[in-house]
């Protein structure tokens, strides 16, 4: 039931893409040792990691849920002066590596972020995190900022941080999928009679999805895609 949840899923194709990435990041870049997976949900992720000898979570208590995944909650939570602070609760160099998916836009000073992942990794350690480009507004009001590459360049290299890789997520068609879907979510929850509808219509949006992994083949793109993935290392 989980997997079916996953491939009929309005976000399938964004889920599909980061999956993907962080499998093939991965096997360039076997990650070992301990991590801390920030802003890590159920962390969806985990199962890739399977050279990482402890996989610490930290969230706040009332992190979203993410249905499409058999998931397990954080180990820890962030204090109720977090967001005072902005200071991750553990020691300098206390993690070979971290990660943070999707979570980065979300933090209203992301320089004191990066500045907190370089304080708490060790020298050589990894941060491998994916950060959204072009889409809607969600998770409001707790949603700040978007990022280009030449950004995320200047933000981490910034912080004592060398970039292994930056890859764009997507194309053309999986970003208008990724907004079409999101458009007709956003009308399903406006009423019982819109949510209806919307189920009544989602058909072709699934399919869409899935067409829109063949034309990003046929049509690539390096200006419009929807996400990014970026792994770096601590100097």
């Amino acid at each position: 039931m989980q997997n079916l949840r996953f491939y009929i899923s309005p976000y399938f194709i964004a889920k599909h893409y980061i999956l993907r990435d962080i499998e093939n990041i991965l096997e360039q870049y076997p990650l070992k040792g301990s991590l801390l997976d920030i802003g890590c949900g159920e962390k969806p992720y985990k199962n890739l990691f399977v050279n990482i000898d402890t996989y610490t979570g930290i969230d706040f208590n009332n992190y979203s849920i993410n249905k499409d995944y058999d998931g397990e909650a954080p180990e820890s939570y962030f204090s109720d002066d977090y967001l005072d602070t902005l200071s991750l609760p553990y020691g300098d160099a206390s993690f070979d590596n971290a990660v943070a998916f999707q979570v980065l836009e979300h933090h209203k000073n992301p320089t004191k972020m990066v500045s907190e992942v370089s304080r708490i990794l060790r020298p050589g350690g990894y941060f491998l995190a994916t950060v959204p480009f072009l889409g809607g507004i969600h998770e409001e009001p707790h949603d700040y900022q978007r990022f280009t590459k030449y950004g995320l360049k200047e933000l981490f290299e910034g912080h004592d941080f060398e970039i292994i890789a930056i890859k764009e997520q997507g194309a053309i068609f999986s970003t208008i999928s990724i907004l079409l879907n999101e458009h007709l979510n956003a009308c399903a929850s406006r009423s019982k009679f819109s949510y209806i509808l919307s189920v009544i219509v989602y058909a072709p949006f699934l399919a869409f999805q899935y067409l829109s992994l063949l034309l990003d083949k046929v049509f690539p793109s390096k200006r419009i895609f929807f996400n990014y993935l970026i792994l770096v290392r601590k100097k």
